[in-house]
Parts: C-alpha cells; structure tokens; sequence
C-alpha cells in the first residue's frame, strides 16, 4: 500500500522529474567535461606508448593476409608491447593519481547530484502535508545548510558501502564461477539489489529525519533515523527490494528499446519515486496523516475516531 502511494504521489508531482533532469543532466555535462579534459592530459602519455601497439598489429594482420614473412611484424609488436609496459611500470605514480582524480570526482558529483534529491524531499512532504506548491530553486536554497550536512553523510557512507558491496559482490562472483557462469551473474546482481535494498531501508528514515524532522542537533536526528521498529524494517525492506527489481527491469528494458533515450525520464522519476517511498515512510513511523492528492488524505488507524467517516472533519 505505502508503495502505491507513493506512486501515486510521484505521478501526482510529475513535474519535479524535469527539474530533476536538469539540473542532474546539467551537473553530468559540467562533471563530464571536467574530468574528460583531466583525463586527457593525464593519459596522453599512456595513448602516445599504446599507438605503436595497434600500428605494430595492424602490421602483423596486413603481413599475414597479404602471405608475407611476418617475423620482423612479430618482433615489432613484442618490442612495443614491451615498451608499453615498461612505460607503465615507470609511471605507477601516475596511475595512483588517476585513480584518485575518478574517485574525488565520484565523490563530489555523488554528493551535488544527492542535493536535489534532498530539495526533492522537501518539496513532496510540502505536497503531503498541506499540498503547497513551492519554488524547487527556492527550496533548495532556503534549506541548503541541512542538505549540505545529509549529503555529506550520505556519500561518505555509500562510498564506503559501495565498495564492501563491490568486494563481496566480487567474492560471491568468483566463487559462483567455479559451478556455472550463468549462476555467477544471478548473485552478482543480487547482492547488488538486496545491497541496494537494505542501504536505503536503513538510511530512509536518517534522511526523513536529518530533512523533515524538528531535532534540535544532527546527532538526534541520526539516533531517530536508526531506532525504529522491526516490523517497519522489514516492510521497508520488502518495499524497497519489490520497486528496485522493477526499476532494473525498467531500466534493461528501456535501454534495450530506446537505446538509452528513455533513461532521460526514468532516471529522474526513479529518483522521485524512491524519494516519495521514504517520506511516506516517515509519516508512517510517526503516525502523521497526509494527502496524496486533493480528493485523497491518508489517515493512520491512531489517529482515526470514526472508521466510517474519515474525511468528516477534514477539510480539502
């Protein structure tokens, strides 16, 4: 039920996906850029060692089907591959630093692309609250210092979650290989769904709370955010897990027919979705009532005095 209504809700607030869009598209460009004029000074000495490697193969292929002696080819491509690796070799400080520049640059374009999914938080508990639409510029900025404080939270802790997620994800890999290929690729991909799952089960309500709640420190709001109850876990988690293997379904799918076109629009709206999933959530845990559209108000079984006339005192 709370994953229809959030559905619902989405679909409700279609039009933040486009601001979603553009300002992540607009994030993805500045970053891509970035990087790729980085990269390419970076790896222009690793390109100018490779370019003798592909002519020295190139020659080898034209050697061999034109039927001439290709031993001098052979030696060509032996002493360039050589020279490649020895480049390498030479340059491991080089690679280090490469590494590092991807994964800064991971970390800080995880945490900006994160800050309009918290503007987007905070706009969809304005819908279900009291359904007042308000400026996503304005929102994001008039409650920048609490998104800012989540965001850094949040991507300090899926980074370190990606990469246990990623080590065991290989562990599991490599293991499933020595039965079956086929077998291997099935729990790759789910550990990486049940990861995805359970990381956004457990952080739901820490975001909800960091956002939406009245805490008076950080530390309250992250205590809260970790506290609830098991039943609401495993709910949450079974949720969570139903919506992420549509959305691979959704995404595969749409990749395939669209060649990539259609991921424009479900990137955001998955965004939006999984958004609405953890406010509504957080009204659930603490038994608030809240609309979903105008002619639609959900009301928890506390806060009901007369099961046969819920809307009765409620005004829309």
């Amino acid at each position: 039920m709370r994953a229809k209504n959030s559905l619902k809700i989405a679909v409700g607030n279609y039009s933040l996906v486009f601001k979603n869009l553009l300002y992540k598209i607009t994030l993805f460009v500045i970053f891509a850029l970035l990087l790729g004029l980085i990269l390419r000074l970076a790896l222009q000495p690793f390109i100018d060692q490779l370019r003798p490697v592909f002519a020295s193969v190139y020659e080898l292929i034209k050697a061999i089907v034109s039927g001439d002696a290709h031993e001098t080819a052979i030696t060509a491509l032996k002493d360039s591959v050589s020279a490649f690796f020895k480049h390498l070799s030479n340059n491991i400080g080089g690679i280090v630093w490469m590494i590092i520049i991807i994964v800064v640059f991971a970390f800080v374009y995880r945490f900006l692309t994160g800050v309009s999914d918290c503007t987007l938080m905070i706009l969809v508990n304005d819908h279900m609250a009291e359904l007042a639409p308000r400026s996503y510029i304005g929102v994001m900025i008039e409650n920048l210092k609490k998104i800012l404080v989540y965001q850094l939270i949040d991507t300090v802790s899926a980074l370190i979650w990606t990469a246990l997620t990623c080590l065991l994800t290989w562990g599991v890999f490599t293991l499933l290989a020595l039965v079956t290929p086929l077998l291997s690729l099935f729990g790759a991909l789910l550990i990486i769904i049940l990861s995805s799952s359970l990381y956004n089960t457990v952080f739901s309500q820490v975001m909800a709370n960091v956002l939406l709640g009245n805490h008076k420190t950080v530390k309250q709001a992250l205590k809260e955010g970790f506290s609830f109850k098991k039943e609401y876990f495993w709910q949450m988690f079974v949720a969570y897990l139903t919506v992420i293997i549509i959305l691979v379904y959704l995404h595969v799918s749409v990749t395939l027919f669209t060649f990539g076109v259609g991921e424009l629009l479900l990137i955001p709206f998955a965004s939006l979705l999984v958004v609405c999933m953890k406010t509504v959530d957080y009204y659930t845990i603490c038994k608030k009532k809240y609309f979903i559209d105008y002619d639609t108000i959900i009301i928890p079984k506390e806060l009901r005095e007369n099961d046969e006339n819920l809307l009765s005192n409620v005004d829309i």
